[in-house]
Formats: C-alpha cells, structure tokens, sequence
C-alpha cells in the first residue's frame, strides 16, 4: 500500500510467521531481493493497532501515512468501525474516512525551540510529533545532510528531517529524509511537523495546511486548541496482494 508514494508492506500479526521479528523488514523492504518499501506495518485487528517496523529493522513510535493505510486495510477487509482509535506505540489514535481518503489525528505537537537551532551548520526547529523531527525552511542538499543530522548528538533517539518550502499560495512544497529510511515520497508525521512549524513561526497562517510532497498531496488540518491533536488527511491506496517467502 502507499499514502501519497509513502509505501509499505501491510501484514496482519495473525499471517506473520512464527518468530517475525522488526528485522525481518530489511529484507521484505529491500526493493531489489524483496517486496520493496519504507517500512513493514504489522496489524492487529481486535483492538485496532499498529506497529511500525523501519526499513532498516529498527522500530517507530508514529507514521502518519502507514496509519492512514492501516485504516484503509482494515476499512477494505470490512474490520473497521469510523472513528474507531488505531493503538500505536505512540499511544490511541483516532480516524475516520473522508470520501476517498483517511483521515487520522497524529499527536498534540510539541515545538521544542521558539527560536531556531543550528545542528551541523543549519537552522532548524524541533518537533515532538509523537516521534521526534528536525524542520528546516532554508535550502540545503538533503541526500548528504538527513544522514548526517539523523544521527547527530543533539538527537539521541536520531530525528526525521524535512526541508520545507513556503509558496505563495500559503501551501508548503516538502522533502523529508525518514530516520531509518532514507528519503522517501512523503511522510505525514513530517507533513504535520512542517505545518506546525511554519505556523507557529508566522511563516504561513490558516487552520488546514495543503503539504506538497513528491507523492502527492497531504491535507494537515491545525486545531486551534493548542493542546487538541494535529490531524493528517489524504489518500491510501492498496497497489498489489502477494505472500512473502521468507529465505533460509
């Protein structure tokens, strides 16, 4: 499945083979011996849950786009009840279906920095979407920089990094280096990082942010209780149905 290019591999924990385990990813996820994806979304049905294996077999508290997906399995294989809350690592989330797409609420955001930081030479703020971020709103060359402030110190649970641009019409154009992933076509906990960010530092202003990624486009609607959840809409499309043989 994929939510705006974001793609994963989407197993329920009931079909995974005995001992599956988060570094099972690496080689479902390697997109030349295996599926190919972002990242292994294991889901459980009765709670609702989600849980996030990275690419490189490491494991995420939050994915905004695998969780519209998870909605959107559950909704296809007749397991969904709207508005019921999905379980995460990062705690219960709610969702519902907005015509053709998912709409899900991510986290009450947390923006550790009222004034930029500098990380290795660039500006940039912290974002607690429930999983941690690094925003950026100048011009940078992400292939060589998200490595390297992924890792870097000041992040000690390393950090998503998204390089942000603002348009005229108040929308943001976004590339996003996924911590444990590499870039990829969108992330939509960066989405709602990036639009809370450009917001609360004036860059642009509106309650419902249009995030233009390389695979499309994410709706980040901003309550105005500063204490209420950020929520995140778009599509989340099943692409293909097949079975996984696990080598050796």
């Amino acid at each position: 499945m994929h939510g705006a290019g974001n793609d994963f591999v989407v197993v329920y924990r009931t079909d995974l083979p005995p001992g599956a385990s988060p570094t099972d990813a690496i080689p479902i996820c390697d997109r030349r011996t295996g599926v190919g994806a972002d990242g292994v979304l294991v889901v459980g049905r009765e709670p609702a849950s989600m849980t996030v294996w990275n690419a490189d077999g490491s494991v995420a508290e939050m994915c905004g786009n695998g969780l519209r997906c998870v909605v959107q399995r559950l909704v296809e294989d007749g397991a969904w009840t709207d508005g019921a809350p999905v379980q995460t690592a990062a705690g219960p989330v709610a969702a519902e279906r907005v015509g053709d797409e998912v709409r899900v609420e991510i986290a009450v955001p947390q923006m550790m920095d009222d004034e930029p930081i500098t990380v290795d030479g660039v500006d940039g703020f912290r974002i607690d979407m429930g999983n941690p971020h690094f925003v950026v709103f100048t011009d940078v060359d992400l292939m060589s920089l998200g490595p390297r402030l992924e890792t870097h110190p000041t992040f000690p649970d390393r950090t998503n990094v998204e390089q942000v641009v603002v348009q005229d019409d108040g929308s943001l154009r976004m590339r996003v280096w996924e911590r444990g992933v590499g870039e990829t076509q969108a992330c939509g906990s960066g989405a709602c990082a990036a639009a809370v960010a450009a917001v609360r530092t004036g860059r642009v202003s509106g309650e419902v942010i249009d995030v233009h990624v390389p695979g499309g486009r994410l709706k980040v609607h901003l309550p105005r209780d500063a204490a209420a959840k950020v929520q995140l809409q778009g599509p989340a499309v099943t692409v293909f149905r097949g079975q996984w043989r696990r080598q050796g």
